[in-house]
This record gives C-alpha cells, structure tokens and sequence, in this order.
C-alpha cells in the first residue's frame, strides 16, 4: 500500500523541478486519490444499501459517480503530464459538479440541502488555499477565493431558483437572506483569512529558510575549500617532515662517519706499527722511538676525533633535554634592558651601532624570560658574526603588536644575508655554514619557540642583511 500512495502521490512529477512545484504536484494526487477513494467507498456503500432496500437510484448517487468519475480523470491528467490541469480541475470542478450539477441540469435539490450546501462550499474553499502559492500564482489564487466567496453568497439562491420542489426554508431564506448570510460569510471570511495569514507565514519563514539555506551552502562550500587547503598543506607539512628527517639522518651519518673512518684508519695504522712481518705483536723492547711517537700521535688523534663525537652525541641530546617553560607576563622592555646590558661593551668594543623600539612601550607577552633571553642571544650571537667583516655593522631590536594581534620581536642586521637555499636548511638540527660551529643554535631556538605555542621566522636576501622574527 505504501508503494502504490507514494507512485500515485508522485505521479507527473519532473526531475529537475524546483521544490515547490514537486509538492504542489504530490498535494495534488494526494487529494484527488483521497477524493477517488472516499467517492468509491460511498457510491460502493450506497449501491450495497439500495440493492437491499430495492430502492432506485438516486440522483444524489449519480452526483457522487460524477465526483468518483472526475477524481479519476485528475489522476490520468497528472499521469500524463498535465498537472497543472489535474490542479484546476480539483480547485473548480468538484464543488460545481456536487452542489450544483443535479441541481442545475435536473432541478434536483434535497430540503437539507439548503442547510449544509454552504458550508460544503466554504469547506471545499480551503482547496486552493492548499495549491495555489499566493505570490507566484496571484491571479488565479484570488480568482478562486472570489469564485469561492461568490458561489458562497448565491449557492441558495441557485437552489431556490431551479429546485422543482417547494420546501417551508425557502420562505425563511427568501424573508430574512441578508442576515441568513452573515454567518456564513463571517465563517468564511474567517476560515480564508486565518489560512492565508498562516500561509504566508509559512511562505515567509520558507524564504527566510531559503535563504539561511544558500548561506550554508556558501558558508560549506567555503569548509570544503578550506578542508582541502589544510589537507593541502598537511602533505606539504608531511612531505616536509619526511624531508627533514632526511636530511637530519644524512648530518647525523656524516658527522659519524667523519669521526669514525679517520679513528678506523689511525686504529689500523697503530696497529700495524705494533706487529712484525708475521703479524706478530713486537715485544716493547723491538718497537723503535719514531714508532712509538707516531703511535703516540695517533692515540692523541683518536682522542680528539673520540671528543669530537662525544660532543656531537652531547649537542643532539640537548636538543631533546629543554626544559619546561614557566610561563609569565613578562615586559618585552625588560628582556630589551637585560640583552643592552649584556652586550653593552661587546657592541662598542665591535663598533656595532645598535638601537630599540618597543610599541606601545608597556608590551608584553607571556613566556619564560630566561628561554626568550636565550633565543634572542642566539639571534644576535649569529647576527654578530654575519657582520664581523663590515665596516659599519648594524644590530637592530623591534617589539610591536601586527594587525592580527600578534606580538612580533624582530632581531634585524645588515649583514651578507642569506641566500634561498640555506634559507631552507637554516632550522635542520646540526646545519651550519660554519666549520667550527655545531649548527643547533636556531633549531634550538625553534623549539623553545614552539614550547611557547610561538614560532621564529626568518626574512633575507643575499646582501640585504636578515631579520629573524619571534611571534607570539
């Protein structure tokens, strides 16, 4: 049964169609299948009923086929495609045809008839209140209400006009009709003013619905785009990640190996110089003074290469051993003041022009003053020695707070600057340009950074100096 209400209901309805068409069309079918059933039930009852009486038909029962007849025809029409014709025909017809057929064409009216054929009308007036949209179908939507309110108005009349029999109402409805009338049109004023309030009502709320509908679509399409950059650049930050480890794999390998082959090397070597033809191990009084000098320099390499190794193993266990922020409002003056007095003597005794600017000059941020000391020393350490060859050396301090809030710390000096390749390998653990230099003093100030829930940046060109950039 499910199957067969929901076929029905949707018969005539176009893929494509915009919603409201669909559910008119569905209210539609609904309705007339309803009707169609209703009508059949009555003229199957009422057939069953006469036959027992042995009763004639009557022409009440040829008005009810009639309604059962064009109920069918509706459903047919929206089947083949005519709905717009089904919905009419369900607006006009079926009031025309039950009050007014028997009436008009056979002159066939009940004395009850008069009771209660009005309010059939102003009951069947919800109809197109029901299909029709006030906005879009205008025109026939006030059509309706006013063919509805005149065949209110004139229903007796109509009776009184072509009935054939005579009934005592009729006196009564003749005598005092204006005022017979104004219940009747109050019911209906009523009914089809409370109805259309409601229904526009509903239109409003459904534009209103609509329209926070389309901001959704915007507002998820926008997610969506937004979705796919952060996937985006999650395997950009992957990628970046693998690449990384990479490189830190083939620093860690070389530092090792440059250790270890030369300590290979001289322990073979020492070795060799302690064993005869045969491979014999001499006796000490067999071993010469200039072997044992050389081996004596060898062991003496072997150790600095061992300390060498250590120290690297030490710097990589530092970069994981940085302890816990203890997080404080601390003045960005006062790290300023602190890092001026440090580097007071160092910077004359270089003849390094240095200067600071703090705005608003009571900034602050929250941080381990001590940690941020360190990163801010590291950056200027390096930025020291990125002007040790000028003639006029620059060092500048800048705390401000961006347009999106930030609290920005900029360390900036007008040294050789940094190309774009290093400026790609210049946080990797253990790169440095330098030889004598370990090459963790950035990475560790990265990740004290990012024990901060901050981050350093850097910004350079090749001769135009660097900035290196705490944010907050």
């Amino acid at each position: 049964m499910n199957k067969i209400w929901e076929y029905i209901s949707t018969l005539g309805v176009k893929r494509g169609s915009d919603q409201l068409s669909q559910r008119t069309i569905v209210l539609t079918n609904q309705l007339n299948l309803r009707l169609f059933i209703s009508m059949l039930l009555l003229f199957a009852t009422t057939i069953v009923t006469l036959w027992f009486l042995h009763e004639n038909i009557a022409y009440g029962t040829i008005r009810v086929l009639i309604l059962l007849i064009v109920s069918f025809l509706n459903l047919i029409a929206s089947h083949s495609g005519f709905t717009l014709l089904s919905k009419l025909s369900l607006i006009f017809l079926p009031a025309a045809v039950f009050l007014l057929g028997p009436t008009i064409i056979l002159g066939y009216v009940e004395e009850e008839s008069y009771t209660y054929y009005p309010y059939i009308v102003i009951a069947a007036s919800i109809i197109p209140q029901l299909l029709l949209h006030p906005k879009k179908e205008k025109f026939i939507f006030w059509f309706a209400i006013l063919y509805y309110f005149i065949f209110t108005l004139v229903v007796d009349l109509i009776m009184i006009k072509f009935g054939t029999e005579y009934f005592p109402i009729i006196e009564r409805i003749n005598t005092f009709y204006p005022f017979y009338k104004i219940s009747q049109i109050a019911i209906f004023m009523f009914i089809s003013a409370s109805i259309y309030y409601l229904r526009m009502l509903n239109i409003r709320y459904e534009e209103e619905l609509g329209r926070k509908n389309l901001e959704l679509d915007i507002q998820n399409k926008e997610l969506k785009e937004q979705k796919e950059k952060i996937e985006q650049h999650k395997d950009e930050l992957v990628n970046r990640e693998i690449s990384t480890w990479q490189k830190l794999m083939s620093i860690i390998s070389h530092e090792i190996v440059n250790s270890a082959i030369p300590i290979t090397n001289l322990a073979g070597m020492t070795g060799q110089m302690l064993e005869d033809e045969s491979g014999t191990v001499m006796k000490p009084e067999k071993i010469g003074e200039e072997v044992t000098k050389d081996i004596h320099h060898s062991l003496k390499i072997i150790e600095a290469r061992t300390q060498a190794l250590i120290s690297f193993v030490n710097a990589t266990k530092s970069l994981t051993q940085i302890p816990k922020p203890t997080i404080r409002k601390i003045s960005i003056q006062e790290i300023f003041d602190r890092i001026t007095g440090l580097y007071q003597a160092r910077f004359k005794e270089a003849g390094v022009s240095f200067g600071s600017t703090i705005n608003p000059p009571d900034l602050c941020v929250e941080a381990d003053l001590e940690l941020i000391e360190q990163v801010i020393i590291n950056l200027i350490q390096n930025a020291l020695e990125a002007m040790q060859d000028l003639t006029d050396p620059k060092l500048s301090l800048e705390a401000f707070k961006d347009e999106q809030g930030f609290v920005r710390i900029t360390v900036s000096d007008n040294g050789a600057g940094i190309s774009k390749e290093i400026l790609e390998k210049i946080f990797l653990p253990f790169y440095s340009t330098k030889t004598k230099k370990s090459g963790i003093g950035l990475s560790l100030s990265q990740q004290i950074m990012m024990l901060h829930n901050a981050r350093l940046e850097v910004q350079s060109e090749p001769g135009k100096g660097a900035t290196f950039i705490l944010v907050f």
